[in-house]
């Protein structure tokens, strides 16, 4: 529950489902189309996982996430990755 809605909107809204990234938008600038699309998530080492979620964004929102919050996220996404989804 914590990955898709930690406050108001989800992880997986912006993440996908297993963290891989996906395209959020999709605009025109200049007549060439463009893509806004969110970093892979899964693949961070722990430190630089943490630290995402101190440093300000351009779009993604400050979650004010506990340390153990976040911890959860983290191993919820190794997990996931290493395909033992649900278990």
């Amino acid at each position: 529950m914590l990955y898709q809605n930690p406050r108001g909107i989800g992880c997986d809204k912006c993440h996908g489902i297993y963290g891989n990234g996906k395209i959020i938008a999709v605009y025109k600038e200049n007549g060439k189309k463009k893509y806004l699309k969110s970093p892979k998530i899964n693949n961070l080492p722990k430190e630089e996982f943490f630290k995402s979620f101190t440093l300000s964004h351009k779009i993604m929102p400050k979650y004010f996430l506990t340390y153990q919050e976040i911890n959860t996220l983290y191993l919820y996404l190794q997990k996931i990755k290493n395909g033992k989804k649900g278990k």
